[in-house]
């Protein structure tokens, strides 16, 4: 008995004095610390790359409207048939770098009488404007080439440049221009449709009525062309005749 107590108790003793190690920490909590600093540093990274291309961009923006305010345009006030864009900007292009180029096309209504007179349907160009990078530039080539020959061999050799610089204009005019002649021009063509529709209803109601009015006069010649007739057939036209009543006999007097 004394031994079994002895046992009980040296166990009892060895179990409380073993110590149960800490619990190791969970990946998560050990992790999240780190991970919000990551988060923390890839956000400030991203606002300032975001940051940095919103600088670069108004950088680009500024340096190109600088460069749009430097640039200087010519007015070609005359070109001759068979003188197309290309052709037009590989001249100017001898001279210096053409930025851009608009050529204003003829009307409508003057290719048409041409066509119909047997001349060529190719597209013509009436005038034209060119911008160049510099002012400077654009007043020096308008200089150069004004009434001088556009070419030395070939077909405009006999032509001659109408040129003008242009000062204080800008590209914007000009595009307001084209958009504001694009504007009339439709209202000018939807007021023609309008009329001409208007012009059509109005015919055809005269159409309608004339037709009516054709109808009742051939019904009006059918019915003399009847009475005609019977009046060829029966000879004279009876005359009506007077009332008549039968008459009734006086009786006799007695005395007679």
């Amino acid at each position: 008995m004394s031994s079994d107590s002895e046992s009980s108790s040296e166990s009892s003793v060895n179990s409380s004095s073993i110590e149960t190690p800490p619990l190791a920490s969970t990946g998560d909590e050990a992790s999240s610390p780190i991970s919000s600093s990551l988060s923390t540093k890839s956000s400030s990274k991203s606002s300032k790359n975001s940051s940095k291309k919103k600088s670069s961009r108004l950088l680009e923006a500024a340096t190109y409207a600088d460069k749009l305010s430097k640039r200087g345009v010519i007015y070609i006030s005359r070109l001759p048939p068979k003188m197309s864009i290309s052709k037009v900007k590989t001249l100017l292009s001898h001279l210096g770098s053409v930025t851009r180029l608009y050529l204003e096309e003829e009307d409508r209504s003057v290719r048409k009488r041409r066509k119909r007179a047997g001349g060529s349907s190719s597209k013509r160009y009436v005038c034209g404007w060119a911008e160049f990078p510099s002012r400077s530039l654009a007043s020096n080539i308008a200089d150069s080439i004004h009434q001088k020959p556009m070419e030395r061999k070939g077909p405009h050799c006999d032509d001659l440049w109408s040129v003008k610089y242009l000062r204080g204009f800008k590209w914007e005019m000009l595009t307001e221009k084209v958009a504001y002649e694009r504007r009339v021009r439709e209202q000018r063509l939807r007021v023609e449709m309008v009329n001409a529709k208007r012009e059509i209803r109005q015919f055809k109601e005269k159409v309608e009525e004339g037709g009516k009015f054709e109808m009742m006069v051939q019904k009006k010649k059918k019915m003399a062309g009847g009475k005609e007739g019977k009046m060829e057939g029966g000879g004279e036209v009876e005359k009506k005749g007077k009332r008549k009543f039968r008459q009734i006999k006086a009786l006799p007097d007695d005395g007679e």
